[in-house]
């Protein structure tokens, strides 16, 4: 009855079963009423889409001492009902029923459904306040990463008496955002809040999966590697001088395109220990409501096609933006630089252009052992 959506936003398993067969079921059930109490609420709920049904078939016991997993699924799913109703009451549901929930998963389950509740309640820094009843690290992760503004993310990254580990990640998430979102002036106040013994090794990968928080089989997440804000990984191609170089030259100026090409390469260069993901908005999971971090998600390949079109962009910016653009798609021709898809012929017009007209630069010549049909993807 909980059908999956497919990619397309249609059912994966087709038609659920039907209230009739469900009632056809009852003879089975004779010895457990609450359970098939529960399974007939489910249908009304998921199938019909009926969550007034819901409530008048499980009534309120959210306050007792403990609860079995029947009797706490069924308190779960009156919690969803009186969500879906956006009854004013929903909240108060959900911390009723904290006190009891003492079996392994059912405080998670309801510090999640907490905080869905206060995200869309444009509440998200409740979920962050002294008070808060949302402790699991995952859960608060996920919306810093996602959902959080600017001034939560400075409070969440100073307050001492938040653990370490998610100050890193409110941290990260401000810097990265920040940089790439043209918030110049700001990032280089921020930069002064890393460590200078920051690590640049680690993985900070948030996107709405939970099988990504812990690596491999390691009992602890990875380390934040907060230290490539401070130490840039060198390439040997542009010549870049740094992060703070770049946001520095952004903040006088914040179309430089050799500055905006250098943000693009941090990223680039940085994409094996960062991953800032977007969950999708259909699917209405923890984290997937805008962010309320002023910018948009950085694509690389908006930055090359920027420079391109930049009256004041130099020849080696746009021969170097060239190059990248036609990378994006090497080698195995799936753009790598987010954003929508570029023709293939516009691949194959900017190879030529970048082997013509920019012949005597040193990214035409880099590509002078690559096929186009290898570059542009083509074959």
């Amino acid at each position: 009855m909980r059908r999956a959506l497919d990619q397309n936003g249609g059912m994966s398993h087709g038609d659920p079963i039907s209230l009739s067969t469900l009632q056809q079921q009852k003879p089975y059930f004779t010895s457990q009423i609450p359970l098939y109490e529960y399974l007939l609420a489910v249908h009304a709920f998921y199938v019909e889409n009926k969550p007034a049904e819901v409530l008048r078939m499980i009534p309120d016991a959210a306050r007792q001492s403990s609860f079995s997993y029947l009797q706490f699924s069924r308190q779960v799913l009156r919690g969803m009902a009186l969500e879906g109703l956006k009854d004013h009451n929903a909240l108060g549901f959900w911390m009723q029923l904290l006190p009891g929930a003492k079996a392994p998963y059912e405080r998670p389950a309801l510090e999640l459904a907490i905080a869905y509740h206060e995200e869309r309640s444009n509440e998200l820094s409740s979920v962050f306040a002294s008070a808060s009843p949302v402790h699991y690290p995952y859960l608060r992760e996920v919306l810093l990463a996602n959902v959080a503004d600017t001034g939560l993310l400075h409070a969440q990254a100073k307050n001492a008496s938040a653990p370490l580990r998610e100050r890193d990640i409110a941290l990260f998430t401000l810097l990265y955002k920040e940089a790439t979102r043209n918030d110049a002036a700001n990032s280089l106040k921020d930069l002064a809040l890393v460590p200078s013994n920051a690590p640049t090794d680690g993985l900070y990968m948030l996107d709405g999966n939970v099988d990504d928080y812990f690596m491999s089989n390691e009992s602890q997440p990875s380390a934040i590697p907060l230290g490539i804000f401070l130490h840039d990984k060198k390439d040997a191609h542009f010549g870049c001088l740094g992060l703070r170089v770049s946001e520095e030259q952004l903040a006088q100026n914040a179309d430089n395109p050799t500055a905006r090409l250098c943000v693009a390469d941090f990223v680039r260069l940085n994409s094996s220990v960062t991953y800032l993901g977007t969950p999708a908005p259909t699917m209405n999971e923890l984290g997937d409501t805008p962010s309320l971090f002023p910018g948009g998600n950085f694509v690389r390949m908006d930055t090359y096609t920027a420079v391109l079109a930049n009256p004041k962009s130099s020849r080696n910016d746009k021969a170097y933006a060239l190059f990248r653009a036609v990378n994006c798609y090497a080698p195995s021709g799936n753009n790598d630089c987010g954003g929508k898809d570029v023709p293939q012929s516009q691949r194959k017009a900017w190879f030529t252009t970048l082997k013509h007209d920019y012949a005597d630069t040193r990214w035409a010549n880099a590509l002078q052992f690559l096929l186009v049909e290898d570059i542009a993807g083509l074959r």
